[in-house]
């Protein structure tokens, strides 16, 4: 491959990296399995799961609730609104777990 200028070879040289990039974020994924199921599925956690920011009544993240009531689907970080709560006004991951007693309360939407 011959370059005639440097255009040409940054040009290339661009190219060349973007796919290096690219094939190494498929290998990592592939290599290492996530919570996640796959774009924008979220993170599953069961509903039944005490002590966890995502099934908090106080917690202010975007999440669902299945059809059946089993398990709770969050979408992002969220807030934690619980002003008893050592993470008040933080943001928290969903599967993140509170072990001070008294603070967690079950979210309102949960059976």
């Amino acid at each position: 491959m011959s370059f005639d200028n440097r255009r040409s070879f940054l040009t290339y040289a661009g190219k060349l990296a973007l796919g290096v990039a690219v094939l190494g974020s498929l290998a990592a994924d592939a290599a290492e399995p996530h919570a996640h199921a796959g774009s924008g599925d979220g993170l599953a956690l069961e509903a039944s799961r005490t002590n966890r920011c995502a099934t908090c009544d106080f917690w202010g993240g975007m999440r669902k609730l299945s059809a059946d009531g089993k398990l709770v689907t969050a979408q992002s970080m969220g807030w934690c609104n619980n002003p008893k709560s050592p993470g008040h006004q933080r943001l928290t991951a969903p599967d993140h777990e509170m072990n001070v007693p008294g603070v967690w309360k079950k979210w309102g939407a949960l059976p």
